[in-house]
């Protein structure tokens, strides 16, 4: 046990323990929200590259991915409100709902502003150059409209640890999405594409309708947030924007990329692929959920977090390295299953995908990790490597390989900068492991120690 922890775990002995099992308990509430969101938006994706054909399908994979892309900005706030409220206590806990009910006003109204301004420009573009796909941009931008409440409230409900609430709300936005498209693609005036993104649009209004919903009693609150409270909201923003736009650049424009550099039915094959693949993402994902509130909480009491981020880390190395491992007889069955034949030829690009999806999810779990702590030296960085990923698949987009190598050469960069930042720290993934390889060791002495 850490010295810092010492006093704390001296006056509540028992506390130690609940916190594990709480953050067990939590841990599969939460993996079974993303679990679900992430079934609902795969059986999405199957029924649309079932029904689309690759061509078309690579369309809407792409517009899928500038929905996340842009759409990661909006996680920024979500963390921040979840930082503020989980380490509010007392007075201060209706200080940081204020916040939250400023914060989901203000930024609705921002989207809201800056999707009807994109609609226009849109309009306009298509006018002068045509060839624009209007219909689909435009439901695009309204469903990262919708996204705005949804993940801003799932923030308040992360923050209070009302896990039960915030899975319902973000599973429901992914496993609505496959019976609505399957309404929508039966409509006569609705084109295939159209139809499949207003079903994930649809979805995450609902998602978002029922967050709100669940969060009524904390809009109640009418006082403005304390200078203080809201600058704790706010100067974060800018830092934690950055970092995580690099992250759903990292793990999403190559797919864009695909679509720009082949085209047609290549860049369909290769969206495909990137679905299975990235089904991987939701491992980090749901350590995200529940890892923050409580690093937060360690760090407001000035207690070592490094222990918490090793155990991220772990978990997700061992999943990819598992996944890559059935991947290698199972690639080409998959792909069979998920989309059919025509996309049996993407399967020889799972097991490296595996590879390079892991190693992105080790980055998210790392800007995670120090947004909750408030400290953006990585999460600057990751910005950069964003740009250096753009930079590289404007050069390297020759082929399906050649974009999967961009992404696991940037993200192990990634990783190696992580190092060098933190090396002689708590926070250093090879310290943190050698520190939780050390307390294996220890109990297990003990245990042995006892048994004699």
């Amino acid at each position: 046990m850490d010295h810092r922890d010492a006093p704390y775990h001296a006056a509540v002995p028992s506390a130690q323990t609940s916190h594990r099992d709480n953050d067990i308990r939590n841990s599969l509430i939460v993996g079974a929200s993303i679990a679900g969101f992430s079934l609902g938006a795969f059986a999405f994706y199957l029924v649309a590259g079932r029904a689309l054909g690759p061509e078309a399908y690579g369309l809407v994979a792409a517009l899928q991915s500038v929905l996340v892309v842009v759409g990661m900005l909006v996680i920024a706030p979500q963390w921040s409100i979840a930082r503020v409220v989980a380490g509010s206590e007392g007075a201060g806990r209706i200080d940081a709902l204020a916040a939250y009910r400023r914060g989901l006003i203000l930024s609705t109204a921002i989207a809201a502003g800056v999707g009807l301004l994109a609609t226009i420009v849109t309009v306009i573009l298509n006018e002068v150059r045509g060839g624009i796909p209007v219909a689909p941009l435009i439901i695009t931008y309204a469903s990262i409209v919708a996204l705005v409440p949804l993940l801003i409230a799932c923030g308040a409900l992360q923050g209070e640890r009302r896990y039960a609430g915030l899975a319902w709300s973000y599973a429901s936005s992914g496993l609505l999405r496959a019976p609505l498209l399957a309404v929508f693609l039966i409509i006569p005036f609705l084109s295939d594409v159209d139809g499949a993104m207003l079903a994930g649009g649809t979805a995450i209004a609902l998602g978002a309708a029922w967050a709100v919903w669940l969060t009524r009693s904390d809009l109640r609150i009418a006082k403005r947030p304390s200078a203080a409270t809201w600058r704790n909201f706010v100067s974060a923003l800018p830092a934690v924007m950055v970092g995580l736009t690099g992250i759903a650049v990292l793990t999403n424009v190559d797919v864009i990329a695909a679509k720009l550099s082949f085209g047609g039915e290549q860049a369909g094959l290769f969206g495909a692929a990137s679905v299975v693949a990235k089904a991987l993402l939701v491992v980090p994902q749901a350590l995200v959920m529940v890892l923050l509130p409580r690093v937060a909480e360690r760090e407001s009491r000035q207690q070592r977090t490094g222990s918490l981020l090793a155990a991220g880390i772990l978990v997700m190395a061992l999943t990819g390295a598992l996944a890559m491992l059935l991947a290698v007889p199972l690639a080409e069955p998959i792909m069979n299953i998920a989309f059919g034949s025509e996309y049996a030829s993407a399967s020889s690009l799972l097991v490296p995908f595996f590879g390079a999806t892991t190693l992105l999810g080790a980055l998210l779990i790392l800007v995670n990790h120090h947004v909750a702590r408030s400290d953006h030296r990585f999460v600057w960085a990751v910005g950069g490597l964003a740009v250096l990923q753009i930079v590289l698949l404007t050069m390297f987009s020759t082929s399906d390989q050649a974009i999967i190598a961009v992404d696991a050469t940037v993200a192990g960069i990634g990783l190696v900068v992580h190092e060098m930042i933190y090396f002689n720290t708590d926070e250093s993934m090879l310290r943190g492991a050698g520190a939780q390889f050390a307390t294996v060791l220890r109990r297990i002495t003990n245990r042995g120690q006892g048994a004699e």
